[in-house]
């Protein structure tokens, strides 16, 4: 089992509002980004409450017996307290109005790779040949992309291409994309969009295959965010099971 991690300022952000988790027990092993957005220091305050809640909702709920349908709808609903927490936090706390965050996690569960996502921070599987990302992007261009409005291309140079449709915190309530897909050993790698808007997907590809340490893959992927402007906050996480079998 190999795992990776990796995250960074940026060259023009004065905090860092990503905040990241690995987890890993006998049974399930994921990882998870979430990106925060606010004035002051609310999305920082915004992504460390999300990772948190989601973590610990983790930690004290998961079972073993739990089919992986289950499993799944355990992490969708901490995402659901998560947004209720965040949004009850921004009503009562001077400076943080309209805070939010992003929050994408993928696991591995019964040989399952779910995914669970709200936002603009991805989910993309890895093998020696082929990158895809599992999620999909919950922004403006991206719903443009979906009506036929603009092309992929345009996707990269949009003015408006940071905009962002659902976040965590920012309403009452929430709709959270669940993916269930088999897993067949791929790499899983989770990022923020200070990373995605920066490398490209063939970029991520060629840096991890190149890598066979994915710490060493990870920094590498921060420098190259950094190194083409990094205008934002970075974060990258990979891992995967290197055969091993998760029960």
């Amino acid at each position: 089992m190999r795992f990776g991690e990796c995250t960074d300022i940026g060259r023009m952000r004065t905090t860092n509002e990503d905040s990241y988790f690995t987890y890993l027990n006998e049974n399930l092993v994921g990882a998870m980004v979430a990106d925060g957005m606010g004035g002051h220091n609310a999305g920082e305050i915004a992504s460390k409450m999300a990772a948190m809640i989601v973590k610990d909702s983790i930690i004290c709920k998961f079972n073993p017996d739990m089919n992986y349908v289950e499993c799944g709808e355990m992490i969708r609903r901490a995402f659901i307290e998560a947004n209720e927490e965040i949004y009850q936090y921004s009503k009562h706390h001077e400076g943080a109005e309209g805070m939010g965050t992003t929050a994408s996690m993928g696991f591995v569960y019964k040989n399952k790779l779910i995914t669970v996502h709200v936002g603009d921070s991805r989910v993309y599987t890895v093998t020696d040949t082929e990158i895809k990302q599992i999620t999909t992007d919950h922004s403006y261009v991206q719903e443009l992309l979906r009506r036929g409005t603009i092309t992929s291309e345009d996707v990269k140079t949009h003015p408006q291409k940071n905009i962002i449709t659902r976040a965590i915190g920012s309403e009452p309530s929430i709709k959270v994309d669940v993916n269930i897909k088999d897993y067949n050993g791929e790499i899983i790698f989770v990022c923020s969009d200070g990373l995605s808007n920066l490398v490209t997907d063939d970029q991520i590809l060629s840096v991890i295959n190149k890598e066979e340490d994915l710490q060493m893959a990870m920094v590498k992927l921060v420098e190259l965010a950094n190194k083409k402007g990094g205008n934002d906050n970075i974060t990258c996480l990979a891992f995967d099971l290197g055969g091993e079998e998760i029960k």
